[in-house]
């Protein structure tokens, strides 16, 4: 399990800083590599998040209808979900048997100043990935990734190399590639057989 200290420190050693202390996390400002990555941590905390559906930050969970918005062109309009950084599937109930073909959108609320999830379907569920900020429950591959993600936001502000930074983010790229191929390899076929889903990917 990964906690903060680590995955600075590892983002740190990518670009051969010196590592920092527990002490000096804690302070906030005692150091500029400390400084630097708070400054960016979350910034690429939700970059990384969003850039694949990771399984430890991924929920599934029913839709709340919204009565006081009107999608005029839509039928339904939902709240949406609180830490919700990216919506991946939609869908129109828990059967796996049936497949809908309604897309959903996402649209502005002028009145709330929300956004709401707009849709053909009653009764809908949603799958998205989740804000989780808990080190401890980031898996192996997200730690990678995202070290990498931070390394390469702290390469300018810290070593004043703009290539250094190109090279991190190429890394970083990789790393969710890898982490793609690695869940498609993973998948039992006794599951991919039953994705008859009703689950529908749509567009953001």
């Amino acid at each position: 399990m990964a906690s903060q200290l680590n995955i600075i420190n590892l983002a740190l050693s990518h670009i051969a800083q010196t590592e920092i202390t527990q002490v000096q996390l804690d302070a906030e400002t005692t150091t500029v590599q400390v400084k630097e990555t708070l400054r960016i941590w979350e910034f690429a905390l939700k970059e990384t998040l969003r850039a694949y559906n990771w399984g430890f930050a991924k929920t599934q969970e029913a839709l709340v209808v919204t009565a006081d918005y009107d999608p005029a062109v839509y039928t339904y309009a939902y709240v949406y979900p609180a830490n919700c950084l990216a919506i991946r599937k939609v869908n129109v109930q828990t059967s796996i048997d049936e497949t809908i073909s309604g897309l959903y959108e996402k649209m502005y609320d002028s009145v709330k100043d929300l956004v709401r999830i707009v849709i053909d379907i009653e009764d809908a569920y949603i799958e998205y990935t989740y804000y989780v900020t808990t080190t401890s429950l980031f898996d192996g591959a997200f730690v990678v990734a995202f070290s990498y993600r931070l390394a390469a936001a702290l390469a300018k502000p810290l070593n004043g190399d703009d290539n250094q930074a190109e090279d991190m983010k190429k890394v970083f790229e990789e790393a969710i590639s890898e982490a793609k191929r690695h869940d498609a390899g993973s998948k039992h076929e006794s599951h991919d057989a039953n994705t008859k889903s009703n689950f529908v990917d749509a567009r953001e």
